[in-house]
């Protein structure tokens, strides 16, 4: 038994002092150092990620919760009537935009179909303005007509009898 003990002893020192060997485990320790800083980088950048990420996902959950907060204020804030928000000027102002806009596609659409352009329309000079009064309005009592054979018949009568005829 102790030939083959000693002959198992040999084999294993030849094979572990052989040149061979010794290239193998260095270049395995090198691909070890190699898999073990990858392995922490990627684990460096992974942290990183997730660093990141909840930054983003706290500013976004903090913007949304400030939204959120300004859109009830504004459901309970007193909002102006649509008499108020739409004045006479904008009014025109949206109707001058639509007439400019509609002008444009009706002028591109002729050309595109190679008709003439359509003459600008003469602008009408702007009416004057109406004053308005803010107290009751005055009005000049009609001309009465009174026929002569009247006149010589309220002669002839007493004031008396001339306001009884006339009702």
């Amino acid at each position: 038994m102790s030939k083959q003990l000693s002959n198992q002893a040999n084999k294993l020192w030849t094979l572990i002092t052989e040149p061979s060997t010794a290239k193998t485990y260095r270049e395995a320790l090198e691909v070890s150092w190699k898999i073990l800083r990858e392995t922490g980088n990627f684990l460096w950048l992974v942290l990183c990620l997730a660093l990141v990420g909840t930054d983003w996902f706290l500013e976004n959950s903090i913007a949304a919760g400030r939204k959120t907060r300004a859109w009830v204020n504004d459901l309970t804030a007193e909002k102006p009537s649509p008499e108020q928000l739409l004045t006479p000027e904008t009014g025109k102002k949206l109707l001058d935009s639509g007439k400019s806009t509609l002008d444009s596609v009706v002028a591109a659409a002729r050309k595109q179909l190679g008709l003439s352009e359509k003459p600008p329309e003469p602008v009408a000079p702007p009416s004057p303005p109406v004053a308005e009064s803010s107290g009751p309005s005055v009005v000049a009592p009609s001309p009465v007509v009174v026929s002569a054979e009247s006149v010589a018949s309220a002669e002839s009568k007493p004031p008396a009898a001339i306001a009884s005829t006339e009702e």
